[in-house]
This record gives structure tokens, C-alpha cells and sequence, in this order.
């Protein structure tokens, strides 16, 4: 079973790509995989049509759940708990058959001072009402807690840690791509994809690195709508677009490097995006802000170069550097692919649930 209290393939990009790359891995695994999802009408149905399954003696072996970005009992039109236990008393039919039940925990924003500051106070007081419940309820009933890093887990109730895993994303490539190797700084062209958002997703280091490179920024077309008043007049090397799906892999192929780097940021200590793992299907290097779970990642698999924590000034960019290690970092990359998959983070699943 694959839960997720929302309807699938309602974006383009980040955690809305997740949930059908994920089906897509526990089916190349060979399972038949049955999907809740939708807004609650049609998840009653379909956990429903599952339960006269079980009643009538059919086996599971199973349920991963993936959470939403709002409180599961929050993801109705207008953000109200109508039938607001459906999905946890689904669970708790599930554990009274000894299904085993994993469920990914997308983000945990809601833990920092910044949250919904827009808001009024009793706004924000409401939904975190709603968060706190879901993690009452994943105490009771998950078996595994999947996190896309374990620096997440200090920010989870006791009850809680004990069941928390790491399940980060991945990429979908099969092969390698045919990448040419920079013979000249000149040749190094730079990539970003992802948020523009301050001050979480603040690329303002990346956008003064423009005046000497090429860099194109990937951002959705909206969110640069309302961010780029922030950023004010682009050097002449920026370029901005908003691709995905295989025109997003088409841009890749052209440029040299991947470049994850932001402002610094308490946010940015444990996220793992999604576009790291792309970068890793795409065997291109990659060059990150410092102080980050993402420098750790590179670091630790030599895949790119971390710039310090403290880069406003690029101080320590050395692009001859670049062009001497580039054959390595391609190299490692292509060493490291196979384990970053979609189908291994549902083999990781299926070894602690099935």
C-alpha cells in the first residue's frame, strides 16, 4: 500500500515528484502497489475497497505513507479537519493486521521561528496544533519514521526518535551522461535549481558569481515572479529559467557544474533537496555552500568542492583547481550512481517493513 493524503502529480518539482518515483521504484521491485491518495472522499474509498481485501483474507506486505506539507488532518479545501481520523484510524486497522507501516516525513519547517511570520499568531498556533497531532499519531502507530536526513531527528518528540530512518531522494538515470571536461576556467558554467525564496533559499553569493561566469538559475516561474525584485539588476552571466523533466536534464548536460549555494542558514543545516540527487544521476560536479548537510554529502564522497561556511566573497573559489579535480569528481559521481536510485531507497523500505 502507498498512502499519501493528497493528490498525486500535482507539481512539478521537489516533494510533489517524490511519491510517484517512488511507486514507480517498489513496482520495478516487482510489487503491485495499491494507491490512497486524493482529497478524502476518494481516499475513503480506497482505503475502504483495501479493508474488504483484508477482511477477505488478503495479504499485504506493506504501507509506506508519505506525509503532506500541511498537518494530515489540514489537507482538505480551506485547511479544515473534516473527518479528521480517517487516515490514522486507517492506520491503526493496518497494525491490528501486522502490517508494518513506514512513513516519509517530508519537511519539519514548522519547527523554526519563521514559520508562517506572515500569519497571525493564532494562525500559526492552529497548525502547529495539527503538526503536534500527527506526531502523536505516528508515535501510536508507525513502525519507521523515514527522514530525508537524521539531522532532523533532534527535532522530533521522544516517542519519536527511536523509529526515525534516513530515506533521501534520488535520481531516475540509467546510464551516465556524456559530459565534456572543462579545459579552461572560461568553460565552466554553473547550474542552480531550486527555491529563490529569502531568506532560506537566498542565492544571492550565487548571483554575484554571474559577473565572471556563466549561471543559469532553474527556479519556478512563480516564485521568481515575487523574489526578483529582491535581487534586483542580474549580472550579465545570469540567466534564468524554469524547466523540468527531461528539458531540466537537457539543461544539465550543458553546463559543468551544479552549484548549490545560498546564503547561510539554520534551515539549511539538514536539508538534503532533491536536485543533489540529480546531480549525482547526472555525474556532474557539484559546488555547495559550506556548513551544510549537502557539503557533508560531497565531502564525504568527493563529488565537488565546498566552499567555507563564511563565502560571501568567494574567497576560496579556485577555478584552476576545478579544472584539474573535474575528471575525479565526474569519476566518483558515476562511482556512487547505482547507490543513489530510486529503487534502492525502496529497497531500503522494503527492508524494514516487509
Amino acid at each position: 500500500m502507498f498512502h499519501v493524503p493528497f493528490r498525486l502529480g500535482y507539481a512539478i518539482s521537489g516533494g510533489g515528484i517524490r511519491p510517484g518515483k517512488m511507486i514507480a521504484a517498489f513496482e520495478a521491485l516487482g510489487y503491485a502497489v495499491d494507491v490512497i491518495s486524493g482529497d478524502k472522499a476518494s481516499r475513503a474509498q480506497a482505503m475502504a475497497a483495501i479493508a474488504k481485501r483484508l477482511d477477505r483474507g488478503e495479504e499485504y506486505a506493506f504501507c509506506y505513507a508519505e506525509s503532506s506539507v500541511l498537518p494530515t488532518m489540514l489537507t482538505e479545501k480551506n485547511n479544515r479537519p473534516f473527518y479528521p481520523f480517517a487516515d490514522f484510524d486507517f492506520f491503526a486497522r493496518l497494525k491490528g493486521h501486522g502490517i508494518k507501516i513506514g512513513l516519509f516525513y517530508r519537511d519539519i519547517y514548522w519547527k523554526f521561528k519563521y514559520f508562517m511570520q506572515d500569519k497571525p499568531w493564532h494562525a500559526r498556533l492552529w497548525r502547529k496544533f495539527f503538526y503536534h497531532l500527527d506526531f502523536h499519531y505516528y508515535a501510536r502507530l508507525l513502525d519507521v519514521l523515514f527522514l530525508p536526513s537524521m539531522k532532523l531527528a533532534y527535532l522530533l518528540p521522544d516517542g519519536l526518535k527511536a523509529k526515525a530512518s534516513p530515506l533521501p531522494a534520488a535520481h531516475d538515470m540509467t546510464s551516465d551522461v556524456d559530459r565534456p571536461f572543462p579545459r579552461t576556467p572560461g568553460d565552466l558554467r554553473f547550474i542552480y535549481v531550486g527555491g529563490v525564496s529569502s531568506p532560506v533559499y537566498d542565492i544571492t553569493p550565487l548571483i554575484k558569481l554571474g559577473a565572471q561566469y556563466p549561471v543559469t538559475v532553474c527556479t519556478r516561474q512563480e516564485e521568481w515572479a515575487q523574489w526578483q525584485g529582491f535581487y534586483g539588476s542580474l549580472p550579465g552571466g545570469v540567466t534564468v529559467c524554469h524547466l523540468h523533466g527531461d528539458a531540466l536534464k537537457a539543461a544539465f548536460a550543458e553546463h559543468t557544474i551544479s552549484a548549490i549555494v545560498r546564503t547561510d542558514h539554520p534551515y539549511l543545516g539538514f536539508a538534503m533537496p532533491n536536485k543533489l540527487y540529480e546531480a549525482v544521476g547526472q555525474n556532474i560536479p557539484l559546488l555547495v555552500s559550506g556548513g551544510t548537510s549537502v557539503a557533508e554529502f560531497v565531502a564525504e564522497n568527493n563529488v565537488g568542492w565546498v566552499l567555507d561556511a563564511d563565502f560571501g566573497d568567494f574567497g576560496d573559489f579556485d577555478p584552476e583547481g576545478m579544472i584539474r579535480e573535474y575528471g575525479t569528481k565526474v569519476e566518483r559521481m558515476k562511482a556512487i550512481k547505482a547507490d543513489h536510485h530510486w529503487t534502492m531507497r525502496a529497497r531500503k523500505v522494503e527492508s524494514l517493513l516487509a
